[in-house]
C-alpha cells in the first residue's frame, strides 16, 4: 500500500450513530438550535464591546499602510506575519467601517463551528457545547484579532486531514494560511505538516514517480511560503517588544508549562494535565499525540525564549481539539477522553458567561467614550498630546492620526513599535511645541499617578475621565482607562531639586531611588531629572549643579567612575570622580538647550555596583541635589 493512503477513517470507530468517522455527519436539529444561539451570543456581545488597543493597532495598519510597507517594513515591529492585517487592508478598501470590524472575528468564529458541526467525527452533545467554550465563543471570536482566523482554518484542516496525503493542493494552502495568522499558527501549521508528511518523505522510495513530483512540489511551496513569512516577521535590531527574549529564559520553561496548560484549558495546571492524561491513550491509538507534542513543546518553547500573553495560550486549546479531531477518524472516542472534553467544555463556559456578562455591563475600554467625547468638543488647535499605547484605541474612530506626536502629527495613525517612538518619554513631552490637551492612557494606576504628577507640575489639571478595563475568564486583567489633560495655570516644576523634597519628586524622571536619612537616594547607573530652565537663561544659558556623595567602599569596589551628562541632546563635558567624599558635577549649558523652559537632564555613569549584600539594585552614586542655575 502507497503511504498516500495511509490515513484511513474507520468506520467501525463511529462514536455515535449521528458522527460516523470520516463521514459528514448528518445535520441534526439541535446544530441548528445550538448554531443559531450562538450566532446571536456572539453578535450581541460585539454590540456592546468596545475594541481594545490591540484590535485598533491591526486595524489601523490595515488601513493606514500599503501592503509594501506592511510585509517590508512594519511586521518586523509587529512579531507576526500579516495575513489578518492584510486582509483588513482589502475589507477597508471595500468599505467595511470600524464599526463592524468586530463582525468579521465573529463570522469566522460562525464558520469555525460549521466546520466544527459539518465534519468533526465526535459525539453530538460534544459538537453542541464545544463552540461555547471561552476561546471559540469569546476571546478569539467577539475580539477581533488575527487569533480569529485559527479555528477556522485549523478546522477546515482537520476536516481535509483524511484525503490531505492524497490530495495535497487545499491542505497546503490551509496551512500556509494558518502560518500567516501570527507566529503561533505559524508552529502549529509546521507541527501538522511533519506529522502529515515527514512519514511520506521517510518512505521516499516507496512512492511512485507522480507521487513525489506532487509532494516535492506542494512541499516546496509551503516551505518557501513559510520562509517569506518568516524574513517579513523577523524581529528589526530596534524594536521595542520582547527585548528579552533569548535562549537565558530556558530557566522559565517549568513555569511557562504550567501557566500555559492552566491557562489554556482549567485555569489549574494540574487538573489540565490530568484531562492531557486521560486522553493520551486515545491519542496513541489514533495518531494525534505526535501533532499535540509537538505543538505543546513548540508553543511553551516561543512563549519561554521569545514572548508570552495569556490570549496566545487558546492556540494550545486549539491544538488539542485538532489532535482529538485527526485521532477520532482512525480509533473510537474513548470514555475517558470525554470525560476529559466534558470537564474542559464546563471550565470554559463559565468563563464565557463571565466574560460576556462583564462585556455587556462594563466597558471594555475606555476609548468609545473618550473618542465621543473629542468628537462632540472637537480637537483642540494647539494640538492633543497622547502617551500610552493603549490611546491607540481611539484612532479608528477618526478617519487620519489625531495626535500631535504620533508620526509627528502626519498621516499613519498606528502605533510605532521601534525605539525611535518616544511617545512615551516625557522629554519628548517636554519638548513639544503641540500639547495644548494631553491625552493618558494607562492600564496601570502607578503610570496613571506619575503622569499624573507630572502634568500636575507643568500646570495641567485632568478635566476628563474614560474608564475601562479588559476581563480575562472570570476577572479584570487590566485597566485601558484615559484621562485627558488641559493646561489651567503656569507650571510649577522647579530648577534646583533637593532630593528630600517629595513635592518635586516627580521631576525625578528615571533611575533614582527612594529617599534615605530623610535628605538623599541612590542613583542608577543612568538616570534623568526634569529641570525648569530659570528666567533669562534662554539668553545667557545656564549652569547644572549635581552634588554627589561617593561613598569609599563604592569607589575601592569600582575604582575611579567616569560621568557624562546631556541636556536637550547637547552633551557636556564628562568628569572622573576618584575620590569618596561629597564632589560636585558641574557644567555650562547652552541657551540653544533651554529654549523650550524644561529640559530633560540625562546623567550616565560608566559603571555602577550591584549585588552588594543582598540589594538587588543597580547602585551608581548617593545624591544630595541638583540644580540649573544662570551662568554667572
Amino acid at each position: 500500500m502507497s503511504p498516500l493512503t495511509a490515513i484511513t477513517p474507520s468506520h467501525a470507530a463511529a462514536p455515535d450513530s449521528s458522527a460516523t468517522a470520516g463521514a459528514k455527519p448528518r445535520p441534526h436539529p439541535l446544530l441548528y438550535v445550538a448554531g443559531s444561539a450562538y450566532a446571536l451570543l456572539v453578535a450581541l456581545t460585539i454590540h456592546f464591546h468596545e475594541p481594545w488597543a490591540d484590535e485598533a493597532q491591526s486595524w489601523l495598519l490595515g488601513r493606514d499602510a500599503t501592503l509594501a510597507d506592511l510585509w517590508g517594513r512594519l511586521l518586523h515591529y509587529e512579531g507576526t506575519p500579516g495575513l489578518w492585517q492584510t486582509l483588513l487592508h482589502v475589507l477597508t478598501r471595500l468599505g467595511l467601517s470600524y464599526s463592524a470590524y468586530s463582525f468579521v472575528s465573529g463570522i469566522l468564529g460562525l464558520t469555525a463551528v460549521y466546520l466544527l458541526f459539518r465534519y468533526a467525527p465526535l459525539p453530538l452533545f460534544i459538537r453542541i457545547l464545544l463552540p461555547f467554550t471561552y476561546y471559540l465563543c469569546y476571546q478569539y471570536a467577539v475580539l477581533a484579532r488575527s487569533y480569529a482566523l485559527v479555528a477556522p482554518l485549523l478546522f477546515g484542516i482537520a476536516a481535509s486531514y483524511p484525503q490531505a496525503r492524497r490530495k495535497l493542493a487545499l491542505p497546503t494552502v490551509l496551512l500556509a494560511l494558518l502560518a500567516g495568522v501570527s507566529v503561533h499558527g505559524f508552529l502549529i501549521s509546521a507541527c501538522i505538516w511533519v506529522t502529515l508528511y515527514a512519514p511520506l518523505v521517510l518512505h521516499w522510495r516507496r512512492l511512485q514517480n507522480s507521487e513525489r513530483w506532487k509532494l516535492t512540489i506542494a512541499g516546496a511551496a509551503y516551505w518557501l511560503i513559510l520562509g517569506f513569512f518568516l524574513v517579513c516577521a523577523w524581529p528589526a535590531k530596534d524594536v521595542a517588544f520582547a527585548e528579552n527574549r533569548g535562549l537565558a529564559n530556558l530557566h522559565f520553561l517549568p513555569d511557562i508549562v504550567k501557566v500555559s496548560f492552566a491557562v489554556a484549558f482549567t485555569g489549574y495546571w494540574k487538573v489540565s494535565l490530568i484531562l492531557i492524561a486521560l486522553t493520551l491513550p486515545f491519542l496513541w491509538r489514533g495518531g494525534g499525540w505526535l501533532f499535540f507534542l509537538l505543538a505543546s513543546s513548540a508553543l511553551c518553547l516561543f512563549g519561554t525564549i521569545v514572548y508570552s500573553q495569556v490570549w496566545h495560550l487558546g492556540t494550545l486549546f486549539l491544538a488539542w481539539l485538532f489532535a482529538i479531531w485527526i485521532s477520532a477518524y482512525k480509533t473510537r472516542v474513548t470514555a475517558p477522553t470525554v470525560l476529559a472534553v466534558v470537564v474542559a467544555i464546563g471550565f470554559q463556559c463559565y468563563w464565557s458567561a463571565m466574560a460576556i456578562g462583564y462585556d455587556w455591563s462594563h466597558a471594555y475600554s475606555g476609548s468609545l467614550a473618550a473618542a465621543r467625547y473629542l468628537r462632540q468638543e472637537g480637537l483642540p488647535p494647539g494640538g492633543l498630546y497622547a502617551i500610552g499605547y493603549s490611546s491607540t484605541a481611539l484612532q479608528p474612530y477618526f478617519s487620519a492620526n489625531i495626535y500631535s506626536d504620533f508620526h509627528e502629527g502626519a498621516q499613519p495613525a498606528y502605533w510605532d513599535w521601534s525605539k525611535r517612538n518616544l511617545v512615551n518619554d516625557p522629554r519628548a513631552l517636554f519638548a513639544s511645541p503641540r500639547r495644548e490637551q494631553v491625552l493618558v492612557g494607562y492600564t496601570e494606576g502607578g503610570a496613571e499617578a506619575r503622569w499624573c504628577n507630572l502634568l500636575e507640575l507643568l500646570g495641567y489639571q485632568a478635566t476628563q475621565h474614560f474608564e475601562g478595563s479588559t476581563f480575562w475568564q472570570t476577572g479584570v486583567f487590566e485597566r485601558e482607562s484615559f484621562d485627558l489633560y488641559r493646561k489651567v495655570s503656569e507650571p510649577h516644576a522647579v530648577s534646583e531639586l533637593k532630593m528630600a523634597d517629595v513635592a518635586y519628586a516627580p521631576q525625578l524622571l528615571d533611575g533614582f531611588y527612594t529617599i534615605e536619612a530623610g535628605a538623599w537616594r541612590w542613583t542608577a547607573k543612568n538616570f534623568t531629572v526634569l529641570l525648569k530652565a530659570p528666567p533669562g537663561s534662554e539668553r545667557s544659558g545656564a549652569e547644572l549643579v549635581l552634588k554627589l556623595f561617593f561613598p569609599d567602599t563604592q569607589l575601592h569596589r569600582l575604582g575611579p567612575m567616569t560621568l557624562s551628562a546631556d541636556v536637550g541632546g547637547y552633551a557636556l563635558p564628562k568628569r572622573v570622580f576618584s575620590q569618596p567624599d561629597t564632589q560636585t558635577y558641574s557644567a555650562s549649558v547652552p541657551s540653544e538647550a533651554l529654549r523650550s523652559g524644561f529640559v530633560a537632564v540625562n546623567f550616565r555613569f560608566d559603571k555602577a555596583f550591584t549585588n552588594a549584600t543582598g540589594d538587588l539594585r543597580e547602585l551608581g552614586a548617593v545624591a544630595t541635589s541638583v540644580a540649573l542655575c544662570l551662568a554667572p
